[in-house]
Formats: structure tokens, sequence, C-alpha cells
């Protein structure tokens, strides 16, 4: 499947209502009970996975969900758009690295280790990867010129492109 087929499978997907572990995070009732929330999934995750791999409170865990939910839709690099597959088990839609979500650590945990709900957004798992444990703009810097360098013609246009919209805003 292409990218904007992934999309549309994710936006048209009927969420599966039987009662299997691997499917929600061991949070069925919730799950139940919060059926219609358009956010469901990503509270699922969040409350299912990463409140407990990060030690966080509900207050930390319900401020994060809050705080983050507009940006748990998609992602866009400002050519396509990359709906999130916030899915699990029976759920889950792609393992497109560009549609599966990652909490990613602002500060890189190697670096800092804060677990704290503030130090995190929300990236794509390709993205997050990418980034590894760059921490200042001149890793990052070096980081985008080198895969810069390594894309196509066509592809280098878009980018130049892109951020030529993103300099006149």
């Amino acid at each position: 499947m292409n990218h904007d087929e992934i999309n549309q499978s994710i936006i048209d997907r009927e969420l599966f209502t039987g009662d299997e572990e691997s499917t929600y995070y061991n949070l069925y009732d919730y799950a139940v009970d919060n059926y219609e929330d358009p956010y469901l999934l990503f509270k699922l995750a969040i409350k299912g996975y990463y409140q407990k791999l990060y030690k966080w409170t509900d207050a930390e865990t319900e401020k994060f969900i809050e705080d983050n939910k507009e940006s748990s839709v998609k992602w866009t690099d400002g050519i396509q758009e990359y709906y999130y597959d916030w899915g699990k088990g029976k759920n889950k839609i792609t393992e497109d690295y560009l549609h599966v979500p990652n909490l990613d650590h602002i500060d890189p945990h190697s670096l800092s280790k804060d677990n704290r709900p503030e130090n995190f957004r929300i990236r794509c798992r390709r993205l997050n990867e990418n980034r590894g444990n760059t921490n200042s703009d001149k890793e990052r810097r070096a980081t985008i010129i080198d895969m810069f360098n390594d894309m196509d013609l066509s592809s280098q246009i878009d980018i130049l492109k892109y951020l030529e919209t993103i300099k006149k805003q």
C-alpha cells in the first residue's frame, strides 16, 4: 500500500470489538467504555504502554494526553501527510515506520535520562530512529546535509520548495 492508501485505511478503521489482550494493553474495559472516542487508540497506547514504561502518575499521563491529542493524529513532511497508526494487535493497520508513532525524548535519554512527560513529543518511528542522540543544532545540521546529499535531485528540489514556504511564514 502507498501512503495515501495507508492513510485512508487508518481513517476508515473499524475497531476490533473482541476481548484480546494483545489488542488493548489489558485495558479492554476502558476501550469498551470509550469506544466512540476518536483518540481511543492513542490513549490506550499512552495509558497501557508508555505510562508503565516511564512510571508516570495518572495525572502526568492525563496531562500528556490532553497536551498531545492534536499531534497524535498525523504529521507532515511538507509534501505528504502521514496518519499515525496507534493500533495494536487486531487494530493494527501497518508497520510502515512513517505511520508508526513513537514517543521521542526531546533531550535524548542517553544524555539526560529525563523520562518526565514534558521531555516527550510524538514522532513517527522512522524520524525518531533517524534522530538518534543528536542534541545540538550542529549535529542536526550535519545530519540533514548528509541526508540531503543522498537524495535524488527531484527530492532535493521538493525540500528546497518546502523550505521556501517556511521562510515566507
